[in-house]
Order: structure tokens, then sequence, then C-alpha cells
């Protein structure tokens, strides 16, 4: 009879522990994924506004095109150099999400709601990528770039073209690159709201398991930094996160 209560004993032990180690997993991936969708905040609060005034550069540039002879003609290329050349795509810090997926532990997230949330924030992510390298295709191509190296002329501050050609070849292009701006910059504008619904479904759970999480007020030059090493950045965090748990 001893030995049998002994064995219960062992094996309720066993289980409570199991149970901890699970709910201390759980407690980790979602100050892990608090902790990505900060970042992702504050960096797409920025790509957006970087997007608006692209969409608003080549507006202008369009307008120019259809009167060029009402308009300054150093002003296209300025545009071009000022708003137009150096671009950066959003790049989502889902290296949390990626480890509950590939891992299996997606498990460890209790909330349902939450796990159909971060599945379509997951999507969103990956649909932005795609109509960012439509962009960023277009961007490189012949086309653009091609056109640019050809017409260019960097020492006079113009693009050596005529006011025909302003108005088709040049006009043409710009919109085709304004229709594809407002297509990943809209795209943005979705993703920004489902990170917020995300983020609240995650804040009541993170309250109702009373777990506490660092402030979320990051730094604007650490963000900034963090999305300046890119890749690397991304890496330090996946390692952080791995360490974590190998600890339990």
């Amino acid at each position: 009879m001893v030995s049998y209560f002994t064995i219960l004993i062992a094996l309720a032990i066993e289980n409570w522990d199991e149970e901890q180690k699970k709910k201390e997993k759980e407690e980790i991936y979602l100050k892990s994924l608090h902790g990505d969708l900060i970042k992702d905040e504050h960096q797409l609060n920025r790509r957006i506004k970087d997007y608006e005034s692209k969409l608003q550069a080549a507006m202008d540039i369009m307008l120019a095109c259809t009167e060029p002879e009402k308009d300054d003609p150093e002003m296209i290329l300025r545009q071009i150099e000022s708003k137009l050349t150096y671009n950066f795509a959003y790049i989502p810090s889902n290296n949390t999400y990626h480890a509950l997926e590939s891992s299996g532990d997606i498990q460890y997230i209790t909330n349902s709601h939450l796990k159909i949330l971060l599945f379509e924030l997951y999507k969103a992510f990956e649909a932005n990528e795609l109509k960012g390298a439509l962009f960023f295709e277009f961007m490189n191509s012949n086309l653009w770039a091609g056109y640019l190296i050809e017409k260019a002329n960097y020492d006079q501050a113009r693009l050596e073209v005529t006011n025909v050609e302003l108005k088709t070849d040049v006009y043409n292009r710009i919109k085709r690159l304004y229709k594809l701006i407002e297509t990943y910059y809209y795209d943005l504008l979705g993703t920004e709201l489902k990170i917020e619904e995300v983020m609240q479904a995650l804040q009541l759970e993170l309250e109702a398991k009373e777990i506490q999480v660092d402030g979320n007020d990051e730094s604007s030059e650490e963000s900034e930094n963090q999305e300046t090493e890119g890749t690397e950045s991304q890496e330090n965090d996946a390692q952080e996160l791995e360490d974590l748990l190998e600890e339990l």
C-alpha cells in the first residue's frame, strides 16, 4: 500500500513539474512575441512614412511630366534622386513565430484566438513581402534603372529627354512605379492594423497570466540600430530565445 501511494505521489510530482515547464515555455514565447511586435511597430511606422513620401514624389513627377514646359526640368531628376533612389523593405521580426512553428511549440500557446491571429499576421507578412518584391524588381529592372542610367545627366541634374518623351516614356514609367508603391504602401497599412490586433490580444493574455514584460517604449535610436543591423540582429534575437528555452 505504501509503495502504491509513493508511486502516485511521484507521478503527481512529475505531472506537476511537466505542467510548470509548459507554463514557463509559454511565458518565454509570449514575452518574446511581445518584443517582436514592439520592434515591428517601430519599423513599420518608419516604413509607412517613408512610402508616403515616395507616393507624393511620384505624383509630383507625374504632374511635371504632363506639362514639362511649365515645370523645372531639374526637379524630376532631383525628386528621383532624393525620394526614389534609396528604398528599404519592411522586414518583420518574426523569429519567435518561426520558432513556434518549426519546433511544434505552438502547442504551448494555450489561447486559441491568439494562435489564429498569429497565423493571420504571418500570412500578412508573406503577402507584404511579395508586394515589396514586385516593387523592388521594377526598381532594379532595365525599364527603370536601365532607363535612368541611359537618360540621366547628373552633371546637369536633368534627364536628357524631349518633352514628348517626358509625357510618354517617363510618365508611363513613373505611373507604373506609383502603382507599385501604392500597392506596397496600402499593404503596409493593413499589416499595421493586424499587428495592433495581435498586440491587443497578446496584452490581454499577458495580463490574464500575470506575466510582466519589459517597458514597451524602445528608444528610437535603439530601434533604428536594430533595423540597420538587419539579419544579424534577428539572428541574435533567435539565439537569445533558443538559449532561454534550453535552460528549461
